[in-house]
């Protein structure tokens, strides 16, 4: 029986040279169909251009350097996505941007691989201008990153295309190097033509998702708010944009859960999810984002701040620092994130620098204030009866929404009740304790604790259950300083929950948690 073409994969059985013609001929496809057929792909809005860009050049002036641009240009770049590894990168200082408006030393044997490729390939893709964020953001005590990295929803947002060193370790790996061979068996038939056998390689989640790119803090938001992006990976390129992933091999991957964040106007996509299904969401998106890497954990906050504008904007809510608040349940749900399990203890990250220099500080209540990976309390939606009253907007400036980590007015006022006697015994249906600090010295016994009651087990219709015996969803705290003339302020060291038996009724009061 001949052979239905209809279940026959067309494409290569072995794959073109990296950095060959044929290979940018096959990218530029990709692009040119996106450009022509792809009407969702298109910018949402008109994004102001990076404040610096590197100008590759002309083929008669191939002169590499770095350029200032103004807010009314409209200029067609490529951003890349890498990571930066260890040891030395290659930078713009202030001591050093004067030589690099000039000429940028590309041919120095000190210049990275990576970004070597990077311009390698813009040049083939047809595009003049490229944003590599350690160039075109000056580093340094000097430099101006924290205002630069305020504006990444822009640099991602409004790139022609951003290319991803997926397979790169650091600045000196590069990305168009030989990848590994696909093997495959060729069958002859009767007639000239030939079919092959060949082996599979088309996997987007291990390739790229679990490759060693994505384990960078950055990269999740970089990855969603990017129009389209090109994946160079150890076995293959890939194809991402608004119509799903594309792989070399000339495989299509649709994938709903994969596509929400290749979504160029994310999170557009969920607009069909209810409000429950969006915030399930948002929790699994910041587990996630809590468990990549950082070279420095102060940009915790920062690297995620384009992406939860929209997120706050989709919920018609406000907030920050990992929080939401949209008047209702949202907020007191969002406080009650708790410590990962595979972490033994959640530490504050030090951004006691980052506040001489820009007054930030970020409240005990965000999760973004530590260092390890969280979750959440698992809460039925829709079985919990919230209290709004307990916990008040902490967001000063209402109506903005917005991610700002200099606010250092964003404190939680709380109604806070102490605890009758210690919890005590295993974890079961009815009690959980979870400590920031796990076991760790330095949090005070229980006698110090308070709980701030955020909701309670909702009950079935003709259900009758006691109020000591109902579970209490709450925030524990104690006090961080003694008030002494001064108002007292609270921290967080935990979330859990409990019968109603375990918190007293008596020296109910109102507290600020800092």
């Amino acid at each position: 029986m001949a052979p239905n073409s209809n279940h026959i994969q067309i494409g290569f059985p072995s794959l073109p040279a990296p950095a060959s013609t044929t290979h940018f001929a096959f990218l530029t496809e990709w692009l040119n169909d996106c450009d022509e057929n792809h009407r969702g792909c298109d910018p949402v809005k008109k994004y102001p251009p990076p404040t610096r860009l590197i100008d590759l050049g002309s083929p008669d002036a191939p002169v590499v350097r770095l350029i200032q641009t103004t807010t009314t240009e409209t200029v067609k770049y490529i951003a890349l996505s890498h990571p930066w590894g260890q040891g030395h990168s290659f930078c713009t200082f202030p001591h050093n941007l004067a030589q690099h408006k000039a000429a940028i030393p590309v041919r120095s044997p000190n210049f990275p691989d990576t970004f070597r490729d990077a311009i390698a390939a813009t040049r083939a893709l047809g595009v003049r201008y490229l944003w590599i964020d350690s160039i075109c953001i000056i580093q340094g005590p000097d430099g101006d990153f924290e205002k630069e990295a305020k504006r990444m929803e822009d640099v991602f947002s409004a790139a022609y295309c951003v290319i991803a060193a997926s397979s790169a370790r650091g600045q000196r790996d590069g990305f168009l190097r030989t990848r590994k061979e696909r093997q495959f068996l060729q069958l002859r038939g009767e007639s000239s033509s030939s079919l092959y056998v060949c082996r599979f390689i088309d996997n987007f989640a291990e390739h790229v998702l679990n490759g060693p790119l994505s384990k960078r803090g950055w990269v999740l938001q970089e990855r969603a708010l990017a129009r389209r992006t090109i994946y160079f990976t150890d076995w293959q390129t890939y194809w991402e944009c608004g119509c799903g992933v594309r792989c070399e091999t000339l495989t299509k991957i649709d994938n709903k859960l994969v596509s929400f964040l290749g979504d160029p106007s994310f999170p557009s996509k969920l607009s069909s999810f209810d409000r429950g299904e969006r915030i399930r969401f948002y929790e699994d998106l910041y587990r996630q984002y809590s468990r990549l890497n950082f070279t420095r954990l102060t940009d915790r906050p920062v690297a995620i701040a384009g992406l939860e504008q929209r997120m706050i904007n989709n919920l018609k809510a406000k907030g920050g620092y990992g929080i939401f608040h949209d008047g209702g349940s949202l907020l007191s749900r969002s406080l009650l994130w708790r410590r990962g399990a595979e972490a033994s203890t959640l530490n504050r990250v030090d951004f006691s620098k980052a506040k001489q220099k820009e007054g930030k500080s970020l409240p005990s209540w965000s999760w973004m204030a530590y260092d390890d990976a969280i979750d959440y309390l698992d809460l039925p939606l829709g079985g919990v009866d919230w209290r709004n009253d307990a916990v008040l907007d902490p967001f000063c400036s209402p109506g903005s929404g917005r991610n700002d980590p200099s606010n250092e007015t964003a404190v939680l006022k709380a109604m806070a009740r102490p605890f009758v006697f210690e919890p005590v015994g295993e974890p079961g249906e009815s009690v959980d304790v979870i400590l920031d600090a796990g076991n760790a010295q330095g949090v005070t016994g229980w006698e110090g604790w308070k709980a701030v009651v955020v909701g309670t087990r909702r009950i079935a219709k003709g259900e009758v259950v006691p109020v000591e015996h109902r579970t209490h969803y709450l925030l524990i705290i104690t006090a961080l300083t003694e008030g002494v003339g001064h108002e007292t302020i609270y921290q967080r060291i935990g979330v859990g929950y409990m019968p109603g038996g375990f918190l007293g009724e008596e020296g109910v009061q109102r507290v600020t948690v800092g």
